[in-house]
C-alpha cells in the first residue's frame, strides 16, 4: 500500500523538484541540482592577501605566501561581475543588483536594487560594473537593453540613467570603459562613444564585421584603445575611428578568442581560451604560455604537481608576474621572469543552484495570471452548472418511474462510450454555424467553453449521483411528507443534505477533469480565454524551451486542486463510502 502511494506521488514530487532546477539541467537530463560555476571573474592582491571573485558570487581570500584559503563567502548571484577598491568588493548581478562587501571580514554591508523590473534574469548574459571615486556605472548584456545606470555609493541610490539608442539599434551591450569624460561602450554591432555629462551617443563605429560576437574588452593603451573578442585583438584609434592593427592566432597569439586583457607598460597581457599571450606593444613580439593550471579529477579535486591548458578569464598584473584565473576556481601565479607557475590557489565550490526565480519569471514569460483566472472561471462555473443539472436529473431518475426511464438511464451511460475527441470537429462546426445564424459568438468565449464542458460532464455526473440518491432510505422522505412537507421541501431539506458528500465528490471530479482538459480548450478558446493547460504550452516553442518555467507553472497549477482536495477530503471519503453499509 505504501509502495503504491509512493508510486502515485512520485510524478508530483518530481515535478515540484524540477521546478527548482535550471533549464539546462532539465534539458540534459541531469538528476541532481547543479552547482553554480565558480569561474574566476576578478582578482585582487595586496602584500598579504589575494582576493579571487568567482562567477557564482563567491569571494575568496587567500594567504599570499601559503596559498591557504582563509575566508570565503558567496553572494549567490547570477550574471555576476566585480570591482575591487581599497576597502570594499562591489558585486553586480542580475538577481541582486549591486551588493557591497567589506574587504576585511567579507560582511555584507549593503545591497542596492536597481530599476531592472520586467527583465527575465535567466536571459541576462552578463552584467558590467565600473567604479570611479564614489560613482558606479552598471550595464548588462540583454536583448533590447541599451542603457547605463549611474549609482552614487554615498547616497546609495541611482542618480542617472543613460539611453544609448543609436543608428545600429537594437544592440546588446558587451563591455564598458570610462576614459575621462567619455564612455566607450562595446556592443555586438558597434563601438559607441558616449559623452558622460549628457549621456548622448557622440559617434559610432561599426564592429559587427570584425567582432561578430561583440566587443568583450575595451582597454586604453598609449592613447589608443584595445578592442578584444572572439576574433582577436584590434588596435583602435579613437581620433581617426579606424583599426590600426589586428592581432590573432596567425600573427602569433596563442588563440584568437580573447577573454581578458591587462596592460603593464608596453606589454599587453591577453587571457585567451587556450592560455596566456604577452604581447610587446612596440615590437609586436609575443610570448605564449599554455600549461598554467592544475588538472581536476572527475570529482573536481585538484591534481597537484601537474599542469594543463585552461582558458584565462581574469588577470591581475604585478611587478614580477601575473595572477591568471580560470574555470573551476583555479588561479595560478605566473612568474614572468622564470616563466613558471610559482603558486596555485583553488577557490571554494559554487553553491547549489536552487532556482527560486522560476516562480517569478514564469509570470513574466507568459501571462500566467490570465490563464489561472480563466481556469477558475471556466472550471468553477462548469462544476456549478453540472452539479445543478445532474443533481436534479439524478434525483428524478432514482425516485420517479416514467416511460423510458430505464432506457434513458442506459443512454446516459452510453454517451461515455464515445471518445470525447470524436465530438471535437462537430462541435467546432456547430460553434461556427451557430454564430453565423444568430450573431452570438461561441468560439473563444467563456460561455462557449462552460456550455461544452457542462454538456460533457452532466451525463457522467447523473450516473454517479443516481447511486447516491438511491442509497438514501425512502422512509425518510415518506416521514417528511407525513409531517406536511411538499416534494420540493423534501428534496431541499431532507434528501439534498444527505447527498452533499456525494455531490461534493462528484463536483471535485468535474472540476479536476475540466482543469486538466487540453484538447477542447486548445481549439475552442482564444487568447483572452485560454486555460492553464493551453497557456503552459507557450513555455515550449520554436524559439525557446523553458522546461524549468513549465515545471514551476505546473506546480502552481497543481496547488489549487490540492488545496481543494485537502479542504474537502472528509466529504470526499464520505461520498465514496456512502451506501457501502446497509442500514
Amino acid at each position: 500500500m505504501i509502495g503504491l502511494l509512493l508510486l502515485t506521488l512520485f510524478p508530483i514530487a518530481w515535478m515540484i523538484y524540477s521546478s527548482f532546477k535550471e533549464n539546462t539541467d532539465i534539458l540534459v537530463g541531469k538528476v541532481s541540482l547543479s552547482r553554480a560555476k565558480n569561474t574566476s571573474m576578478a582578482i585582487g592582491a595586496d602584500h598579504e592577501y589575494v582576493y579571487v571573485c568567482t562567477a557564482d558570487g563567491g569571494i575568496n581570500k587567500f594567504e599570499r605566501n601559503t596559498g591557504k584559503l582563509k575566508d570565503h563567502t558567496s553572494a549567490r548571484t547570477s550574471a555576476t561581475n566585480f570591482v575591487l577598491d581599497m576597502d570594499h568588493i562591489w558585486v553586480s548581478s542580475a538577481n541582486r543588483g549591486i551588493t557591497r562587501f567589506n574587504k576585511n571580514d567579507f560582511s555584507k554591508k549593503a545591497e542596492y536594487q536597481l530599476p531592472l523590473e520586467g527583465y527575465d534574469q535567466s536571459k541576462i548574459a552578463n552584467t558590467i560594473i565600473i567604479k570611479e571615486g564614489n560613482t558606479i556605472w552598471f550595464s548588462m548584456r540583454y536583448k533590447g537593453y541599451e542603457g547605463i545606470i549611474e549609482f552614487d555609493t554615498i547616497k546609495g541610490k541611482v542618480t542617472r540613467t543613460f539611453d544609448l539608442a543609436n543608428k545600429y539599434s537594437p544592440v546588446q551591450i558587451t563591455s564598458l570603459k570610462k576614459v575621462g569624460d567619455i564612455f566607450w561602450v562595446g556592443s555586438d554591432k558597434a563601438l559607441l562613444k558616449v559623452n558622460v555629462k549628457d549621456g548622448k551617443v557622440v559617434r559610432e563605429f561599426s564592429s559587427a564585421s570584425i567582432l561578430p560576437n561583440g566587443i568583450t574588452e575595451i582597454v586604453p593603451f598609449q592613447g589608443r584603445l584595445l578592442l578584444a573578442g572572439s576574433t582577436g585583438l584590434y588596435d583602435f584609434s579613437p581620433w581617426y575611428f579606424n583599426i590600426i592593427r589586428h592581432y590573432d592566432k596567425e600573427s602569433g597569439l596563442i588563440s584568437s578568442q580573447i577573454e581578458s586583457i591587462a596592460v603593464k607598460g608596453n606589454f599587453i597581457f591577453l587571457g585567451t581560451n587556450a592560455g596566456l599571450s604577452i604581447l610587446d606593444g612596440s615590437s609586436g613580439e609575443t610570448r605564449n604560455f599554455s600549461q598554467l593550471f592544475n588538472p581536476l579529477t572527475g570529482r573536481g579535486k585538484v591534481i597537484e604537481g601537474k599542469f594543463t591548458v585552461g582558458g584565462i578569464t581574469s588577470l591581475k598584473i604585478e611587478e614580477n608576474g601575473a595572477f591568471v584565473g580560470s574555470t573551476a576556481g583555479r588561479i595560478s601565479r605566473l612568474d614572468t621572469y622564470i616563466e613558471k607557475v610559482s603558486q596555485t590557489y583553488v577557490a571554494g565550490k559554487g553553491h547549489l543552484v536552487i532556482a527560486w526565480r522560476n516562480f517569478i519569471d514564469m509570470w513574466k514569460n507568459i501571462n500566467f495570471g490570465l490563464f489561472l483566472r480563466n481556469s477558475f472561471i471556466i472550471c468553477g462555473l462548469t462544476m456549478f452548472f453540472a452539479m445543478v443539472f445532474a443533481t436534479l436529473a439524478a434525483y428524478a431518475i432514482s425516485r420517479f418511474k416514467f416511460p423510458g426511464s430505464s432506457l434513458f438511464s442506459m443512454a446516459i451511460l452510453a454517451t461515455q462510450m464515445v471518445p470525447g475527441i470524436m465530438f471535437l470537429i462537430p462541435i467546432y462546426i456547430m460553434f461556427i454555424k451557430f454564430t453565423e445564424f444568430t450573431g452570438i459568438p461561441m468560439k473563444g468565449t467563456f460561455f462557449g467553453m462552460i456550455f461544452i464542458y457542462t454538456a460533457f460532464f452532466v451525463p457522467f455526473s447523473i450516473w454517479i449521483l443516481r447511486g447516491f440518491f438511491a442509497a438514501i432510505p425512502h422512509e425518510l422522505e415518506e416521514a417528511a411528507r407525513i409531517d406536511g412537507c411538499s416534494p420540493l421541501q423534501v428534496f431541499w431539506y431532507i434528501v439534498l443534505p444527505l447527498a452533499i458528500p456525494g455531490i461534493i465528490a462528484t463536483g471535485i471530479y468535474v472540476f479536476l477533469t475540466a482543469w486538466d482538459e487540453l484538447m477542447f480548450a486548445w481549439i475552442l478558446t482564444s487568447a483572452d480565454t485560454m486555460t492553464i493547460p493551453v497557456g503552459i504550452r507557450n513555455f515550449v516553442g520554436n524559439y525557446q524551451n523553458r522546461f524549468d518555467l513549465l515545471m514551476a507553472a505546473s506546480t502552481v497549477a497543481t496547488i489549487p486542486v490540492m488545496v481543494l482536495f485537502f479542504m474537502l477530503q472528509k466529504h470526499i471519503v464520505r461520498g465514496l463510502t456512502a451506501g457501502a453499509v446497509k442500514g
